[in-house]
């Protein structure tokens, strides 16, 4: 069981701050065909949404599982609808039915609850305006199970709805649907367009958004940037002018005796020091490259049979990875990833696709797992690598909601590798 909580691109352009908004950030303008409604999407939303859709995307080899959940922001009706969406709530989904967003009946109590809680009211300055969920099936279209949940919960006229399609090597692409004639449509008739802040044109975002922690191989694939690149820096502000009194300027102090003159006695001292650091940083720096010629650095990457797991716990999951810059890599046709969980076993079969992404997220249900890792470079030819982990009672991830962070794994978990080849 798992929880995790060429297109045709729409108008970019900046939202004015809000008085009545906490903040003031810019904002996506995306126009229904005809100009029927605006919907004004928050690049802050983008960069948390993207976080959690791209956590899913990659908990499942192959497809990736489905999130979802509530919209938030306000909405104008009129001749024209506007609807601005500041922020959402996830809706956890247990996938009994796999992969996709298909909510039971306990997932479905927590959808209403979240619904009351976030209801239209005369002191709200934000409310529920739709519902969103990603979409890792063939087609980005509505399903009976979505026009079911979208009748019978969001009946008003102004609901909207974003489905959003994640990719592995390009962006994102999403669209919003709306009610026509009285209901929403299977059918995408609207305009798609990338769901990432670069693309949208906001630019490089200032820092990953509070409250979440991601792997920086999804980051990198949620928001386009590298993790590791430093933000822009901020310019100091310009020194302050002296002030003036009646329109005259503050008369300049007089230097003191001699103070011009000793600046320049002492000046000389510096020449030979000078020489002497340079002398000193010359000869510490052969001493340097000697030493360093003398070392043979270890070359793992010569090892053929070196798969290099990890694990690392991510929220309440354990993401294994693997080096896909091994030599092992370099052939691999497919493979197999063994997993004993306590008593519980499983397979899953992974194509070259999926090795290539260089892990998985996998949801833990017991304190003592086992992975093993089993690559093809040939059809006859195979090379595995295992890893058991053990993690205290203590030491065990509580559950949390989707978006939970990244923290590597109790100092008092044990981990237990080998490697070998069968042929």
């Amino acid at each position: 069981m798992l929880d995790l909580s060429g297109t045709t691109q729409g108008t970019a352009s900046v939202m004015e701050p809000n008085q009545n908004s906490p903040a003031a950030s810019g904002s996506y303008l995306w126009e229904a065909p005809g100009n029927a409604a605006s919907v004004y999407l928050d690049y802050d939303v983008v960069d948390r949404l993207g976080f959690e859709i791209m956590r899913g995307f990659g908990a499942v080899p192959r497809r990736g599982a489905e999130v979802g959940g509530l919209l938030l922001g306000s909405c104008e009706g009129g001749d024209r609808l506007v609807v601005r969406i500041e922020d959402y709530v996830p809706i956890a989904c247990e996938h009994l039915r796999g992969p996709s967003y298909m909510l039971s009946e306990a997932d479905l109590a927590g959808f209403d609850e979240a619904l009351e809680r976030w209801a239209p009211a005369p002191d709200k300055r934000i409310y529920v305006t739709g519902y969103y969920r990603s979409n890792t099936r063939e087609a980005l279209q509505l399903v009976p199970e979505d026009i079911a949940l979208l009748d019978s919960r969001f009946q008003q006229a102004t609901a909207v709805c974003l489905l959003v399609r994640p990719f592995a090597t390009r962006p994102s692409e999403a669209t919003f649907l709306l009610r026509r004639n009285g209901s929403f449509s299977t059918d995408i008739q609207e305009r798609v367009f990338p769901f990432r802040r670069r693309e949208l044109g906001g630019g490089k975002p200032a820092r990953r958004p509070r409250g979440i922690e991601m792997d920086p191989e999804l980051e990198a694939a949620a928001t386009g940037y590298d993790p590791a690149e430093e933000p822009a820096a901020v310019s100091e502000p310009a020194p302050l002018e002296a002030p003036t009194f009646g329109g005259l300027a503050p008369s300049p102090q007089p230097e003191a005796p001699g103070k011009g003159r000793s600046k320049y006695r002492s000046g000389w001292i510096w020449i030979p020091l000078s020489f002497v650091f340079l002398l000193l940083g010359v000869v510490l720096g052969f001493q340097i490259a000697l030493s360093y010629k003398n070392q043979q650095p270890p070359d793992s990457a010569a090892d053929p049979y070196l798969l290099d797991l990890t694990v690392v716990q991510f929220g309440p999951d354990l993401h294994l990875k693997w080096n896909v810059e091994a030599a092992a890599f370099r052939n691999a046709r497919r493979g197999l990833l063994y997993i004993q969980d306590g008593d519980n076993s499983k397979t899953v079969e992974l194509k070259q696709e999926d090795l290539s992404r260089g892990g998985v997220l996998y949801r833990h249900a017991t304190s003592n797992v086992k992975f093993r890792l089993e690559i093809f470079p040939r059809e006859r030819n195979s090379i595995a690598e295992s890893l058991e982990l053990r993690l205290l009672e203590s030491a065990k991830a509580p559950e949390s909601s989707p978006g939970a962070g990244d923290a590597a794994l109790p100092k008092s978990a044990d981990e237990k590798k080998n490697r070998r080849r069968r042929r």
